[in-house]
């Protein structure tokens, strides 16, 4: 496994990051109400390509509102526990400062949820 790295701390990929480190898995609709931005698949692509970040998609269907009653698939991101798990021993308490860096960023205190 070659050892990821950390995004800039006041970028939006850093925000997608924090979430995925938290546990988190979210879709596109999920991040642009958090963080009002329509770009979460361009975060992830670099996670995936220049920081290295084992992130999964999961695909979703899920009925629209369309009256012809069509269906919509998308992506739900996660870095799957176990995997999540060997991240951690291997970056140790970078992940956790990471992560209460880009909260304290987000105006949140670090045990607050995401």
């Amino acid at each position: 496994m070659i050892t990821p790295t950390f995004p800039r701390l006041d970028s939006l990929t850093a925000r997608a990051l924090m979430r995925l480190l938290s546990g988190r898995q979210f879709t596109h609709r999920d991040f642009q109400n958090e963080t009002a931005s329509y770009r979460l698949s361009e975060y992830i692509r670099q996670l995936r390509t220049r920081h290295n970040w084992p992130i999964e998609t999961k695909e979703e269907t899920s009925p629209t509102s369309d009256p012809t009653g069509r269906t919509a698939i998308y992506g739900r991101y996660l870095i799957e526990p176990e995997i999540l798990m060997e991240l951690k021993k291997l970056l140790g308490e970078r992940v956790e400062k990471f992560i209460d860096a880009v909260r304290r960023f987000e105006g949140r205190r670090g045990n607050d949820e995401v």
